[in-house]
Parts: structure tokens; C-alpha cells; sequence
């Protein structure tokens, strides 16, 4: 009998819980000070050094799945499944990334001088950034295991230190006069200190990194079965960076500034915090589904409600009250406010196609979940190439729309094949209604302060959704049950 089959079955409520409430948790905390820390980066750097410093970030994060190709996402789903995979996959693993990452280093720095004209700065700082490639070969094995033990608590308390230690020296460097090269720097710095303390959580829950042994008759298999895995993080690569590489051959560094503060800084970061649920369920439930398939369809049919739940209504508070949140960075980026205006449309359809894309992971439908992100990446990049010679930055909003609105439907009629009709259209156009009701109010009073605002627009949406009874009541008895237990537990 194998070590899977002896270990005691986890909770999978409990466990995924757990991993989400610490995930959200460290996210709010750590992304209400990074919001002032990106406010004050904005400020030094002033919008045209601001778009320098996204050109360096996207064109090193777009060929950075080339230091990866999935195996680490692999790596973390067979842990899961088996925790003796650790012992056979971690150092071929370790391996196989030092060769990818001599040559990531070497197709990103050598594509930024022969194929762009960016500035030596961007160049500089390009090339520091591939150094983290070369500590990511210890850093993202040691981050399966924890991942792969559903460890994922501790991991989002590292993601807090890490954020923190960036900030920190960031802070120092920007203070001091230091031009966005050094916050290239500062993102590097802190990976010693982070690969130390993942070492010793793993000695300390006794998930010690097994003795040194390579095995290269698996390195092939270990690529082939990281394929899916890599093609949907270059896929998404292309959809998250693409559109600023463009952008930065048609519009200014001003206007590429402008764009990522309403994408990046904003959209992005408010999907931030519903990613750790994502996380948290990829391993749990791939442990789940090797034991009892049946127990998954549940989970897609309340998850993908709840996320509507969440998502509705930032995106239509966001809508309407985007001059406000954009004037809390500085006057000289208000136009970016449009931008963001349609950009936070754009979160529900994150939530959905990226919970999905989790979910086909957790039973083994990676490979259709890499078609869907491929589709979306060629779409995007074609788009973006068509709209943004055009229509510059608005180019660029539009694209990211229409590509997740592509996106979130391959994978409803995938869902729909897999798991049949179940997310009850009904109750989610009472949830569609609801925000409609918080977005009158929150427009008759969006003179007022913005906070004000935003925690009256919060009191309606949560009375009109009781209301018009949106959840069912065992639904609404569960949602109950679950926060009381959890504040209990936090208490």
C-alpha cells in the first residue's frame, strides 16, 4: 500500500480554508501597504520612469516560463497526489531548471538588444532581473513541496516577508535618489533570505529535501508532463505582458505608466486577493480527485457563485468611482481613471477563467485548460497588434476584455460538458441586480469621500443581495456557518 493511501485524510473543506483565510488574509494586509508603496514608487519615479520600470518587468516576465516549462506546477500536482513523488522528482527538477535558466538568461537579455531599442537602462536593468532566474532553481522546487503539502499557510506568510523586504529596500533605494534600475535590484535581493526560510520550514515540518540523486531517464517525461502546465504560463505571459512591449514600440513611456497603474497596480491587485483561494484548492483537490472524483463538481458550482458575488460589485463600484481611487496616486496620472473605469470589468472574468483553470489542473484536464490559455494568447497577441498601432492604450483595454471574455467562455462549455447545468442562472442575475442597486447609490453619492463611499455601497450590495434572496437559505446558512467557525478559530 503506498504512502498516499496511509496517510490520514484531510479535511477538504478545512484544509482549504485554512489556506485561503491565511492566502487572503497576508493579501489584504500586505496589499494595503503596498498600495501606499506603489503610490510613493509612482511619485519618485513620476509616470515616465514608471513606464520604463513596467517595460523591464513584462519583457523579463514573458520569457521567464522558458526557466520553467511547467515542471514546478507538475511537481507541486504529483506531491500532492503522492507525497513520495518529492523524494523521485525534487532533484531532477533542481536539474533541469539550472539548464532552462542559462538559457532563459541568455533569450531575454540577447532578444532585448537585437530585437527592441530600449534605452541602456531598460537593458541594465533586464539583465539583473535574469539573475533571479539562477536563484528560482532552489527557490520554486523547495515552493512545490510546501505547495505540493498543502502547506500553503506558510507559504503566503513568506509571500508577505518577501513583499516587505522588497518595500523596505525599494523604499531605501528610492529615498536615496536611485533611479527604477535599483527597484529591479531591490526584487532581487531578497531571494537569498527567502530560499534560507524555506529551507528551514521544510526541516522544521519534517519535509526534508530528500538526499542528493538524479535520475535523467526522467527528465524527458518530466518536460513532456510539464508541457500543459508551461503553455498555459506562457499563454498567460502573453496576456499580462504583451500588450505593454507593444505599447512600448507606439506610445510613450508616460502613457505605458498610465496603463499598467490602471492595470497592473489596480486590476491586477484586486484579483490578487481572490488568487489565494485558487491556489489553495489546486493542491487539495488534486489529492481529492485521486480519491473520490465525485466530490469536485460541488465545489465548481458554489466557488463560481461566490466569485460573482465578489466580483460584481468592484466591478461596478470600480466603474464609477475610478477618478477618485486613481487621484489617490497623484494628479499627473488622472487620465489613467477611463483606463481603469473599463479595466475593472475585467476582474470577474479573471476570477472565473482562472479558477477553472485551477480546477482542470486539480482532475487532470490540464492539457485542455493549456488549448483554452494557447487560444487566449494568440488571440491577445493578434489583437494587440491590430488595436494598439490604432487606438494606443485604449487598444490595449479593449484586447484585455474581449480576451478574457474568450477565455471565460471556452471554459464555461468545457465546465458545462464536465459537470452538466448546476450555477443557477437565476440566482446570479439577482446577484447582477444587487450591484446594480449598490451602483445607484454609490453614483448619487460619489461626491463625497471615497471610503464613505465605498463602505455604504459595501452595506447595500450585502442588504440587496439578502434581499432578493440571491443565495439559497442553505447556502446562505452555510456562507453563515463557515465565518462564524473561522472567527472562532481566529479568536
Amino acid at each position: 500500500m503506498s504512502e498516499a493511501t496511509n496517510t490520514p485524510r484531510r479535511s477538504v473543506g478545512g484544509t482549504i480554508a485554512r489556506n485561503t483565510l491565511f492566502g487572503m488574509g497576508a493579501q489584504i494586509a500586505l496589499r494595503g501597504v503596498s498600495f501606499i508603496f506603489q503610490v510613493l514608487v509612482v511619485r519618485a519615479l513620476g509616470g515616465h520612469e514608471y513606464g520604463q520600470y513596467t517595460i523591464v518587468i513584462a519583457w523579463a516576465g514573458l520569457f521567464s516560463v522558458i526557466g520553467d516549462l511547467g515542471i514546478n506546477q507538475y511537481l507541486a500536482r504529483e506531491i500532492a497526489r503522492d507525497p513520495s513523488k518529492s523524494d523521485e522528482l525534487f532533484w531532477d527538477t533542481v536539474v533541469l531548471r539550472f539548464f532552462l535558466a542559462i538559457l532563459c538568461a541568455i533569450v531575454t537579455v540577447g532578444s532585448a538588444i537585437a530585437f527592441t531599442d530600449y534605452s541602456r537602462e531598460i537593458i541594465i536593468a533586464v539583465a539583473v532581473y535574469t539573475s533571479s532566474y539562477f536563484l528560482q532553481i532552489i527557490l520554486a522546487p523547495m515552493d512545490s513541496i510546501l505547495r505540493g503539502n498543502e502547506r500553503l499557510d506558510i507559504l503566503a506568510i513568506f509571500g508577505v516577508i518577501s513583499q516587505v523586504l522588497f518595500m523596505i529596500l525599494g523604499g531605501l533605494f528610492l529615498y536615496a535618489g536611485f533611479d527604477f534600475v535599483w527597484l529591479v535590484i531591490a526584487s532581487v535581493l531578497n531571494l537569498p533570505i527567502m530560499i534560507a526560510l524555506h529551507f528551514w520550514s521544510i526541516r522544521r515540518n519534517r519535509l526534508q529535501p530528500p538526499r542528493f540523486k538524479i535520475n535523467p531517464a526522467l527528465w524527458f517525461s518530466v518536460i513532456r508532463y510539464g508541457i500543459p502546465f508551461g503553455i498555459t504560463q506562457l499563454s498567460l505571459s502573453l496576456a499580462f505582458r504583451v500588450d505593454t512591449i507593444i505599447l512600448s514600440s507606439y506610445v510613450s513611456e508616460y502613457d505605458i505608466g498610465l496603463y499598467n497603474v490602471a492595470y497592473i497596480n489596480l486590476t491586477l491587485t484586486l484579483i490578487v486577493l481572490a488568487t489565494s483561494f485558487n491556489q489553495a484548492i489546486t493542491p487539495t483537490l488534486s489529492r481529492e480527485y485521486a480519491q473520490n472524483p465525485d466530490a469536485i463538481m460541488p465545489w465548481y458550482f458554489q466557488a463560481v457563485k461566490m466569485m460573482m458575488f465578489l466580483g460584481l460589485p468592484i466591478a461596478v463600484g470600480g466603474m464609477l468611482t475610478a477618478d477618485k481611487i486613481i487621484v489617490l496616486y497623484q494628479s499627473e496620472i488622472a487620465p489613467a481613471a477611463l483606463l481603469l473605469a473599463i479595466l475593472v470589468w475585467d476582474i470577474p472574468l479573471v476570477l472565473y477563467h482562472s479558477y477553472c483553470g485551477n480546477i482542470a489542473i486539480s482532475i487532470k484536464r490540464e492539457g485542455a485548460a493549456a488549448r483554452i490559455y494557447a487560444s487566449m494568447g494568440i488571440l491577445n497577441l493578434a489583437l494587440n497588434l491590430f488595436l494598439i498601432p490604432r487606438f494606443g492604450v485604449i487598444g490595449a483595454v479593449f484586447t484585455t476584455l474581449l480576451t478574457d471574455i474568450f477565455g471565460a467562455s471556452q471554459f464555461y462549455f468545457l465546465f458545462r460538458h464536465a459537470f452538466g447545468t448546476g450555477l443557477g442562472f437565476k440566482r446570479l442575475i439577482r446577484l447582477l441586480m444587487a450591484a446594480g442597486i449598490m451602483g445607484i447609490v454609490v453614483f448619487v453619492l460619489r461626491d463625497l469621500n471615497f471610503f464613505i463611499v465605498a463602505a455604504v455601497g459595501a452595506g447595500v450590495y450585502l442588504a440587496a443581495v439578502w434581499l432578493l434572496g440571491a443565495f439559497t437559505s442553505e447556502e446562505s446558512e452555510r456562507l453563515l456557518g463557515f465565518f462564524t467557525r473561522r472567527l472562532q478559530l481566529a479568536r
